[in-house]
């Protein structure tokens, strides 16, 4: 999976834009992995999709080895840590904010940048 980027310029300055980074991202479950004065990162897992948590649920339930195949195909795969980047790049009276993020997380990144005044 490719990351996705978007870019906003704010009239905050960059220590402030990534004050409110953390502020908002770890409110949504993504923990602050790296932190610096003008990039934060942070790492979160996607959610699992309802469907195959229903499948391996039924897979437990009819056969221990269908569950087992669903668990590590679907279940162990999709669980991995994805990382969530932003950077705030000083511009004279304010800063350019650039997120990069996984694309499960694109409403979660739009509504950071929708939250910063322009």
């Amino acid at each position: 999976m490719a990351d996705s980027v978007l870019t906003k310029t704010t009239t905050l300055p960059s220590e402030e834009a990534i004050t409110r980074a953390i502020q908002f991202f770890s409110t949504a479950s993504w923990r602050a992995t790296s932190q610096g004065n003008r990039a934060v990162t942070f790492a979160g897992r996607p959610p699992i999709p309802w469907f195959t948590l229903l499948l391996t649920i039924l897979g437990f339930m009819f056969c221990v080895v269908p569950g087992v195949i669903m668990y590590v195909v679907a279940i162990k795969k999709l669980r991995v840590f994805q990382n969530i980047v932003v950077t705030a790049t000083p511009q004279g009276t304010g800063s350019d904010v650039t997120v990069t993020f996984p694309p499960h997380a694109r409403k979660l990144a739009t509504g950071f940048l929708e939250a910063l005044p322009a």
